[in-house]
């Protein structure tokens, strides 16, 4: 069985490896949606009731607009 103080380094490298690769996603992300994502989070808070019922191109529209 390992001891304890070899389970520490251990975490604190699955630590490093975590927060390298949720830096390297938020890099590579594609920022041009994030209009799309603020206007679709925005409708949701807003009107729950008619979110479902609406399209992906209703949403960039409405970001469209916002600019």
């Amino acid at each position: 069985m390992l001891a304890w103080e070899l389970i520490y380094p251990l975490g604190a490298l699955a630590l490093g490896v975590l927060l390298a690769v949720m830096l390297w996603r938020n890099h590579n992300r594609n920022k041009r949606v994030d209009p799309v994502t603020e206007a679709a989070t925005k409708e949701e808070y807003d009107h729950p009731d008619r979110y479902d019922n609406k399209t992906h191109d209703q949403f960039e529209a409405e970001a469209e607009r916002r600019k």
